[in-house]
């Protein structure tokens, strides 16, 4: 009897221990997509302010020496690039706040905090399907760029044209 009550002990604290392992694995996991995320948010925000900043600075410097045609075509130019940059910002908040759910799912499924070879496999599985969801989503991304900076250089460079015959006058 003794054996079978000491080997049933052992199971007990091993299975404990698993437990033990899997939710400090998945507090760790969470912390670390909560905070990429955060990062995340935070560099976009100071790039589309500084950069459309800087625009409509240019713009009021150079609005007094620009044609109405010019001052159409900046305009445009620059919703072009406002509106294909905020479109791809929200799809991007869209597809991290799914993945960020998806894998809060795991980390916080009952299953794999008590076990942390599933709780492996499953983050795993979890990468595997990120990884193909961002090389479409890195095309996406290409495209966007593309389109936003282009428009945006464009614009700018109605301004400064403006700006340089401004100059020269």
């Amino acid at each position: 009897m003794q054996p079978a009550n000491t080997q049933e002990f052992l199971q007990a604290a091993a299975k404990s221990e698993q437990e033990h392992i899997a939710t400090e694995i998945s507090n760790a996991q969470i912390k670390v997509v909560s905070a990429t995320f955060d990062r995340s948010v935070a560099y976009t925000n100071l790039m589309l302010v500084g950069g459309y900043a800087g625009f409509f600075g240019l713009w009021q410097l150079t609005k007094q020496f620009l044609s109405k045609q010019q001052a159409l075509w900046a305009a445009l130019l620059v919703l072009v690039s406002l509106v294909s940059f905020i479109l791809f910002e929200v799809i991007k908040m869209i597809v991290i706040s799914r993945s960020v759910h998806q894998q809060a799912a795991i980390l916080r499924s009952p299953e794999t905090r008590r076990d942390p070879q599933l709780l492996i496999q499953r983050l795993n599985e979890f990468e595997q399907i990120q990884q193909l969801s961002s090389a479409r989503f890195m095309r996406i991304w290409a495209a966007t760029v593309a389109v936003a900076l282009g428009s945006a250089l464009v614009g700018a460079g109605v301004l400064g044209y403006a700006f340089v015959c401004g100059l020269l006058k």
